[in-house]
């Protein structure tokens, strides 16, 4: 399904945003990149496209024939021109390849477009004959224009259209990196989103220096801005070296609550330090189940040793899934005193659940250590628990 962009941005997706960044951060892969390539900003867009209009969708699914073969085309109206010289008026572009978008009948987006000779699915095709434009198919995100949003992001894509007239480039790059702050600086999702696109690795060159500090930091103080904003733009700035990221994760759990509090407490195990663990300690004692669960997660991390006295002193909570979590992140963990703390749990818990688990995951990390499990606490699992534990190769000894 295709994503569409509009002025509704919400808590979630504006989470997923700061999940995505932190995804490619660790060289993972997100939703839009499964679809064949991640989803472009506005900049990439408008550098890579032959023209960009305003356009209305008057028949999102229609076909062309050309040299015996049958094309699948999309009619719309051009509103206006961003870039390049496409007149107003009725136009039919052809749309082919992985991650294209679904249009829809009456939308009003912003379309990109290429020539027909750039796609080499069309190349050299008699369907040039026919058309002249395709579609950019941006991992099959549409940028669908509301009332509220329309000025705004007309505006930036004319700003970037007009970025390819300047021959300077270090004159070009003081503009983009001004723009890229007007954008920030404008509170519209979208807008953000997409520099933030720019920011992260494999992104465009809006790099942001210790001279555009002021202008960030109370982008990331601010409770107006969707929290998703604020985290991924803690972690970009962190991974540029132009803050201290401890500092600045232990101050975004101090001042979020509620639902922005437990979005940074899921994105600071990504950014582990002692600051933060300080904070996420006592948050296992709080009435708040989610919240204690969400502390006990993100302190599942290697060789965390600090948490595993907490972690293991909080099971005696009655809360199921708060004693899964906390049996994850011993694993996680993965130290001898973390195997040591399943071990316990896995001869005392009362709940039977737990204490399986618990017992699985002590011999994996016995496993890992080249040890066996302390013969005090009794533990065997049958022939056939143990014919379901992978053997694995031990792990550093020194970890403890």
């Amino acid at each position: 399904m295709p994503r569409r962009t509009q002025s509704v941005f919400d808590f979630a997706a504006a989470l997923a945003v700061a999940l995505a960044l932190v995804a490619a951060l660790a060289g993972t892969s997100d939703s839009a990149a499964a679809q064949g390539a991640p989803a472009a900003s506005l900049r990439q867009l408008t550098r890579d496209a032959d023209a960009v209009v305003r356009a209305r969708i008057t028949a999102a699914v229609a076909t062309i024939e050309a040299g015996g073969r049958v094309y699948p085309v999309v009619h719309a109206e051009v509103l206006a021109t961003l870039k390049g010289s496409v007149a107003p008026g009725e136009i039919v572009f052809a749309k082919v390849g992985s991650g294209t978008a679904t249009f829809v009948d009456g939308e009003e987006i912003v379309l990109f477009l290429q020539h027909l000779e750039r796609v080499p699915e069309l190349a050299a095709t008699p369907l040039q004959a026919r058309l002249r434009y395709v579609a950019s198919p941006n991992a099959g995100e549409v940028i669908v224009l509301s009332d509220a949003v329309r000025p705004a992001i007309t505006d930036a894509v004319r700003r970037y259209a007009a970025l390819e007239a300047i021959q300077d480039p270090e004159a070009r790059g003081d503009v983009l990196r001004k723009l890229s702050l007007d954008l920030m600086k404008s509170g519209e999702p979208l807008l953000i989103t997409s520099v933030m696109r720019d920011l992260a690795p494999g992104g465009d060159a809006a790099a942001l220096t210790l001279a555009d500090l002021p202008a960030m930091v109370p982008l990331i103080e601010s409770s107006r801005v969707p929290i998703g904003t604020r985290i991924a733009l803690v972690a970009e700035l962190e991974r540029r070296g132009l803050i201290f990221g401890p500092a600045r994760w232990v101050r975004l759990l101090r001042t979020s609550q509620g639902p922005d509090l437990l979005a940074v407490i899921s994105a600071v195990g990504e950014h582990p330090s002692a600051g933060v663990n300080a904070y996420l300690i006592p948050l296992l004692d709080r009435s708040d189940l989610a919240i204690a669960t969400a502390a006990a997660t993100a302190l599942g991390v290697p060789g965390n040793i600090e948490a595993v006295r907490p972690l293991t002193a909080s099971l005696r909570r009655s809360d199921h899934p708060l004693g899964l979590a906390v049996l994850r992140s011993l694993a996680r963990i993965g130290t001898q005193s973390a195997r040591q703390a399943l071990e316990l749990v896995a001869a005392r818990h009362p709940d039977a659940e737990l204490r399986q688990r618990a017992e699985t995951d002590a011999i994996i990390l016995a496993r890992r250590h080249g040890t066996t499990l302390a013969p005090t606490f009794g533990l065997t699992l049958s022939d056939a628990a143990l014919a379901t534990v992978p053997a694995l190769p031990p792990i550093d000894a020194a970890a403890h």
